[in-house]
């Protein structure tokens, strides 16, 4: 389902509503990430909540709803987190990407060895997901994964971490990787239709300089 952008006062209002519905005596965060996080929430953006207990995973039978929004919710035992928590893309990009609507959070960047590794698997896995032929290939998934990698390659070299896309757009040296931020912000704001062609020739090059 397509949603509309959301401004901070509607995701604020949604969040106070959440922790309403979620708070008991276990519970211990309530953290949103992904793209609402950062405040570009698109009409393919799903609002992602992470819901941390102190001792068991607290399944809820019914949330607030949000007009239009798919919610992806997360619920996790802190020891269970803490065991699992790795480099992965996952783990790494709520520890820049987070809004925290109750308690803590336990997100806690992992060692730059374990983050380059991460960084390998995630570009090895988009590689894969566009070489196959069924299910279709989901582009505004990878050029998401793609505007991750931009922003932990720009970190990993600076300690700095763009968070909004014009930050990120700005800090590409590359024309390339320039046309790839353009690409995802089509498919976020709808400015124009990029074709198939455009995006396998910018993510041809993208992973060719990387993967060599």
């Amino acid at each position: 389902m397509l949603n509309p952008l959301m401004t901070p006062l509607m995701i604020e209002k949604y969040a106070k509503r959440l922790v309403d519905r979620l708070k008991s005596s276990t519970l211990r965060g309530i953290v949103l990430t992904g793209s609402f996080a950062r405040g570009e929430g698109g009409p393919f953006s799903d609002l992602d909540v992470w819901c941390f207990y102190h001792d068991k995973k607290i399944k809820t039978s019914s949330l607030p709803e949000l007009a239009g929004i798919t919610l992806d919710l997360r619920e996790v035992c802190l020891k269970d987190f803490k065991n699992d928590a790795d480099g992965t893309r996952e783990y790494v990009a709520p520890c820049f990407e987070q809004l925290i609507v109750f308690g803590e959070t336990p997100f806690v960047l992992p060692s730059r060895k374990k983050i380059k590794e991460g960084v390998l698997h995630l570009l090895v896995s988009i590689e894969q997901r566009l070489t196959r032929t069924m299910p279709p290939v989901n582009h505004y998934e990878i050029l998401n994964d793609v505007m991750y990698l931009l922003r932990i390659e720009r970190y990993l070299s600076t300690f700095q971490y763009p968070l909004t896309l014009s930050e990120l757009y700005a800090n590409q040296l590359e024309e390339k990787d320039r046309l790839l931020v353009e690409y995802y912000s089509s498919y976020l704001y709808r400015d124009r239709t990029v074709s198939e062609d455009e995006i396998r020739n910018g993510m041809d090059g993208f992973l060719n300089k990387r993967l060599q």
